[in-house]
């Protein structure tokens, strides 16, 4: 039987797959985060449905992008199901906002709410996932940059998805670094037909639960939360759910993760001064201390 999380390896291996270079086993098996075995039976359910699964000349994977599968085949009851499943994962999910819409699409399902996807974000995804397909460079319009407080059109050569979908990653010709966009601040994405010429300096790490990348998650943070700060927490950080454990005998709650950066962190912490204890980590402490003397 179908369960979300399942549903959700599949599309991104999908996607992945699709992305040129070719990947190996154990390549996949850290994008998906999930053993070789795993990885071999969704190669199989994949094939099941369909899709032709190729090998290049060092036995690494991909799908061609030429294949004539679109859609996976579900029966109207089985995209019921899937629908109900997808719901659950929360209205953020763009990857969510776009199966519901290609369900809608291809099913007698009626949704009977528009709020339960963004046509705008899906059709971003959709775009985004064919330049990574064709391997072609990608123009990102009017992109809202909360570091730079500036909306800019970037010219990239989109690499991969973070795993909730919500952001890409992707190499950015003009600055020549790869950097994460967020899906929602995009205005609108234009395929290009130029292909791809920097192949060889794109890089792929995985997003810690804040969204930032980088070669080593190698920095700490601890944190006591009270039930306001928790919720808040989780809702604007989905993935920090699974790192957040309720303290017995008490209303708050303990939060424990390793991070790439800790400026997402530190100024979700800065907003809750009276609601959030910074515990554990010295380095972490005395980033805290400096930023409270800056905003004195």
């Amino acid at each position: 039987m179908f369960n979300q999380n399942r549903i959700y390896r599949l599309f991104q291996l999908i996607n992945y797959l699709k992305a040129r270079p070719a990947k190996s086993i154990r390549s996949i098996e850290t994008f998906l985060d999930t053993s070789e075995r795993t990885i071999y039976r969704y190669l199989e359910l994949l094939k099941d449905l369909g899709f032709n699964i190729e090998k290049d000349s060092n036995n690494k994977l991909f799908i061609s992008s030429t294949t004539e599968v679109d859609i996976i085949p579900f029966t109207p009851q089985e995209a019921e199901y899937i629908k109900k499943l997808i719901l659950t994962s929360g209205k953020h999910h763009q990857l969510a906002q776009s199966v519901l819409q290609k369900l809608q699409q291809s099913s007698d399902i009626e949704s009977g709410d528009d709020r339960f996807f963004k046509a705008h974000l899906s059709e971003i995804v959709e775009k985004i996932s064919l330049a990574i397909s064709e391997q072609k460079q990608l123009l990102i319009k009017g992109y809202s940059s909360a570091n730079s407080q500036s909306i800019t059109d970037r010219l990239v050569e989109p690499v991969g998805f973070t795993h909730n979908y919500d952001s890409v990653t992707a190499f950015e010709v003009n600055t020549k670094l790869n950097k994460y966009f967020n899906i929602e601040r995009m205005d609108s994405v234009e395929l290009l037909d130029t292909p791809m010429m920097f192949e060889a300096q794109h890089e792929f790490y995985k997003p810690d639960i804040f969204g930032f990348q980088g070669e080593r998650m190698d920095k700490e943070i601890e944190m006591h939360l009270s039930m306001r700060a928790y919720l808040l927490l989780k809702e604007d950080y989905p993935m920090s759910a699974e790192f957040i454990t309720s303290i017995s005998d008490s209303d708050q709650y303990y939060f424990k993760a390793q991070v790439q950066n800790f400026k997402a962190p530190g100024r979700f912490a800065m907003g809750f001064l009276e609601e959030v204890e910074v515990v554990g980590s010295a380095e972490f402490i005395k980033y805290m201390q400096r930023l409270v003397q800056q905003n004195s």
